[in-house]
């Protein structure tokens, strides 16, 4: 049954671009006998659609994720340390109750973390990775900059710990520990994205260079102050945590989505599938979107056999819905 239920599901995925008759996909040998309960007889077809309805559209994101991280991102032995770290915490926080509920999920150890763990770290590096590859644009977007904010809710410790930034007697994390500040003194991404601080804050990170040293302003709340200084303007010279940064901007996260899934050609064909899909993960469903704009700037060519589905740049009204005699032959990377 185990076996079984994941062909199946995995199947759920796969009809989706083989192709569909009245915009439903039909699993072939429909008819089999997968059991029997007493009197009853119960066909493979009839579990696929039960499977389908319950569980189907989480299966096509899981499987069309690890489709399309596979086709990108390599497994690294860090990740593969990494899955192993976050897997022996689970068994520590949850005890006993980890391996029931290892049980009822049908999985092992090794089976939660290569289809669960580590496909989720190859997402994360995927954002990362299309983030790297239109840096440029972007930042031009977001505008990150590097700063180190401290914040303060009384002036006089402002002051002390300006004062000693000044003089150079100490570091911005031991003047924010010794003079009550939130914060921890280390530099930090700031976007235009960021929410953290008010627009007076932005204001002086924007305007400020690095050359300017340690800013004092007070917050537009009345409650809040200030230390700002600006570290560097150039998103190249910290590009690894300015890519960490905006891997956290949801809509960066959506333009990643929406640049591999055109790249992939993803279609989904069966109208249960889509309408479940609608609801719960509708950045996956590019063909209802037309060709995304000012990001990516230009989406790579795909292949001839995924450029048979309807194209990327169709206007939602012409592709948001299923075809109903659609008979695609493009599939996902394996």
């Amino acid at each position: 049954m185990k076996n079984m239920k994941r062909f199946l599901l995995s199947a759920s995925c796969a009809l989706l671009l083989v192709g569909c008759k009245d915009a439903s996909a039909k699993l072939p040998g429909s008819n089999e006998t997968v059991m029997t309960v007493g009197n009853m007889t119960i066909t493979k077809g009839e579990l696929y659609n039960v499977l389908k309805a319950n569980s189907g559209a989480g299966q096509v994101v899981s499987d069309a994720e690890k489709a399309v991280t596979s086709a990108e991102i390599e497994v690294t032995d860090e990740m593969k340390e990494s899955a192993e770290s976050t897997l022996s915490m689970y068994k520590s926080m949850y005890g006993d109750s980890f391996p029931s509920y290892l049980e009822s999920m049908g999985m092992t150890e090794e089976e939660f973390k290569n289809d669960s763990l580590i496909p989720s770290l190859q997402a994360d590096k995927l954002v990362e990775k299309y983030i790297d590859e239109h840096f440029d644009e972007i930042c031009a977007a977001y505008d990150p900059v590097q700063a180190t904010v401290l914040t303060f809710t009384a002036k006089e410790d402002a002051d002390a710990a300006l004062s000693a930034l000044r003089d150079g007697s100490k570091d911005a994390a031991t003047a924010a520990s010794e003079n009550n500040s939130t914060s921890t003194g280390t530099p930090e991404i700031v976007t235009t994205n960021t929410t953290t601080y008010d627009s007076s804050v932005h204001s002086v990170i924007r305007t400020s260079s690095p050359d300017d040293g340690w800013v004092l302003l007070p917050g537009m709340d009345g409650s809040s102050f200030y230390l700002v200084k600006v570290n560097s303007h150039t998103p190249a010279d910290f590009k690894e945590d300015a890519i960490k940064s905006l891997s956290s901007i949801g809509a960066v996260t959506s333009n990643s989505t929406d640049y591999y899934y055109r790249k992939y050609g993803f279609h989904v064909y069966d109208i249960e599938l889509y309408n479940a899909l609608k609801e719960s993960n509708p950045d996956m469903l590019v063909q209802s979107k037309a060709a995304p704009t000012p990001l990516p700037s230009a989406v790579p060519a795909v292949s001839p056999a995924a450029s048979e589905s309807p194209a990327a740049s169709e206007s939602p009204a012409a592709s948001e819905a299923p075809a109903a005699s659609a008979t695609p032959s493009a599939s996902p990377a394996q």
